[in-house]
């Protein structure tokens, strides 16, 4: 950016002088050339934070969807592992179901067994 000439206000020339105000004018351009931007880089700028702007827009589209559909996918997972969950609670409780029963008929063959054993040593005693 090239330096411009400042033109220092009036009452500044004649508070301070034609060589200070000159000296301060100077300064400013120099200090403003070092610190500012000119009107085409900040255009370009602001095309730039546009491209970024709609690139985040977009990239915040996308998380949400991501989002989304990781919720999803989640909802089925867990429906689905309630529904082996809930079979295979099922399953336990036939499972025990049966062993009730099975034990049952063991007390109950171990109960007939015991009882002829008892029958037969009985009648051996009469016998003798």
């Amino acid at each position: 950016m090239a330096a411009r000439r400042l033109e220092v206000p009036e009452v500044l020339r004649r508070a301070w002088g034609d060589e200070a105000a000159e000296a301060f004018a100077v300064w400013l351009a120099g200090v403003l050339e070092e610190r500012a931007v000119s009107r085409d880089e900040f255009r370009q700028i602001l095309s730039r934070l546009d491209v970024l702007e709609r690139d985040v827009a977009a990239l915040q589209a996308d998380v949400r969807e991501l989002r989304r559909e990781m919720n999803e996918r989640f909802d089925r997972l867990y429906r689905e592992m309630n529904e082996r969950f809930d079979r295979m609670g099922e399953r336990m409780d036939r499972i025990y179901h049966q062993m009730v029963v099975q034990t049952r008929w063991l007390i109950g063959a171990l109960a007939v067994i015991g009882t002829m054993i008892s029958l037969l040593l009985a009648i051996g005693q009469f016998v003798r």
